[in-house]
């Protein structure tokens, strides 16, 4: 009797491990996927609702000054920013020196704008960018 009950008792012990395993490695599987879809759904639209940076750096487009002149150029933050900061970017048409511009001011002219004066010193034109660092408030 020793003999039969022994096989038997393996039997069943290895049948409910198995169906202990089986049900365990589903019950893992369903809880990985929920946690994949609940990262796949709510981590992007998380990070699309970030605060906006703090700073945000603005600048116009290339604007040409005519060969020996003058000019006055200006850019502003948006409505919901104010000028933390500001500056130029020259860029030198062929035949121009890098010496061939001459910075009469730079500054914020109110809360919201950057202010630059700029005299072309080249017989050709030349190429200005301004820039205008904006902060939130």
């Amino acid at each position: 009797m020793d003999v039969t009950t022994k096989p038997t008792l393996e039997i069943f012990l290895m049948s409910a491990f198995n169906v202990f395993a089986r049900r365990f490695n589903r019950t893992v599987w369903a809880v990985a996927i929920a946690l994949i879809t609940l990262i796949a759904v709510f981590v992007p639209s998380a990070l699309a609702q970030r605060p906006p940076s703090p700073y945000l750096y603005t600048s116009s487009e290339w604007v040409s000054i005519g060969a020996n002149q003058s000019e006055t150029l200006v850019w502003r933050c948006p409505s919901d920013r104010y000028t933390v900061g500001g500056g130029f970017e020259t860029e030198a048409i062929s035949g121009n020196s890098a010496e061939g511009f001459k910075m009469i001011h730079s500054y914020p002219e109110d809360y919201r704008t950057w202010r630059l004066r700029f005299r072309n010193t080249d017989d050709a034109a030349r190429n200005v960018k301004i820039y205008n660092i904006c902060a939130l408030p």
